[in-house]
């Protein structure tokens, strides 16, 4: 069994090195040294760099093996290791964006969050504090989760670091739920709670994919209140509404700050059976990629997947999944603007 922080090892510790006093480059194993089955693994094969400080790093992919803040199916805390395996597949040019991701950026593989299994408060101030680590080292993160209540945590960190955001949100659920059992935090209230602290704002929303039953008439009024930009799965397949809906969020995004977050049961469980809470009538992987794709040039400096759930997943679809956005994210990351170092 693999350990979530990979330990040291030549082969992913050392970076690759210019001349002397030149900027360090971190960049994927070569296939053809070490085949993609061998070695310890990190996402897409990159270089193991917990400690950022000292390193000129563009994107730290972090893992956050977590899913206390499930309401259904568990499991999402295995992800992170599942999501590492599937990575190896991945390369390094991006052909349908045009991009070769670690000619422009420095990517590294910065462990996993320390997460208390049984303690959501104690795991999202984790989250935040690593979180914040990586902005005040002037790169930008990937989380792969754990369930969708390590959202808010990551906004407030990104918050603090960069003030008003546009929110990019895939999902088939809205997850402005409030208290469940008495508990305001799980992985259905996000979006509710950085509204109430301020993190986001409703109009600077967009949910794509939303769709499935409710549990009354009126669980949508929030959602209507707050302005909050939705393109349902029927909105998504009229092509009108869907080019619309895109366009509205380039217009509010504009060049500021963006964060995107991408909980994998907005895919049909027949492209993602491995997830918590799983609503048939879904986007396929094609479209989900392709629907990313459409965000480049969107100034993207922080990014999640989250709700990949192992246990429920077959040959690996989902995990494949699940990698194959991350590099997607990392796309967009090296298309856009670099923020300022700290």
């Amino acid at each position: 069994m693999k350990p979530s922080n990979p330990p040291t090892s030549k082969k992913t510790q050392s970076p690759t090195s210019s001349a002397p006093g030149s900027k360090k480059k971190f960049a994927p194993v070569n296939p053809l040294k070490s085949p993609r089955f061998g070695d310890i693994a990190t996402f897409n094969r990159l270089p193991y760099v917990p400690d950022l400080q000292g390193n000129e790093v563009d994107v730290a992919i972090l893992g956050v093996p977590f899913d206390g803040g499930t309401t259904f199916r568990p499991g999402a805390r295995f992800a992170p290791r599942a999501v590492r395996d599937s990575s190896v597949l991945n390369r390094n040019y991006n052909p349908h964006l045009g991009v070769g991701v670690y000619d422009l950026l420095n990517v590294v593989d910065a462990g996993d969050v320390s997460t208390n299994p049984i303690n959501i408060q104690a795991t999202m101030q984790s989250i935040q504090a690593r979180v914040t680590e990586v902005h005040q080292a002037g790169a930008r993160h990937i989380c792969v989760g754990g369930d969708h209540s390590i959202l808010l945590p990551e906004l407030r960190a990104v918050h603090a670091k960069f003030g008003e955001i546009t929110l990019i949100h895939f999902d088939a659920h809205n997850d402005t739920g409030d208290s469940a059992w008495g508990e305001k935090y799980h992985h259905g209230t996000p979006i509710r709670r950085a509204i109430e602290e301020g993190l986001i704002q409703g109009p600077r929303i967009f949910q794509i994919g939303i769709r499935g039953p409710l549990t009354s008439a009126t669980q949508d009024d929030y959602i209507l209140e707050q302005k909050i930009n939705v393109l349902d799965i029927d909105g998504f397949y009229d092509l009108k509404k869907r080019d619309a809906f895109f366009e509205r969020l380039r217009k509010v995004a504009g060049n500021k700050p963006c964060f995107l977050t991408f909980d994998v049961d907005g895919v049909d469980p027949a492209f993602a059976p491995g997830t918590g809470t799983p609503v048939v009538g879904g986007l396929t992987s094609f479209e989900a990629i392709q629907s990313v794709r459409r965000l480049k040039g969107l100034n993207i400096v922080g990014a999640d997947v989250v709700e990949i759930s192992p246990p429920f997943d077959h040959a690996d679809l989902t995990a494949l999944l699940g990698a194959a956005l991350v590099f997607e994210f990392l796309s967009l990351m090296a298309l856009a603007p670099k923020p300022k170092k700290a």
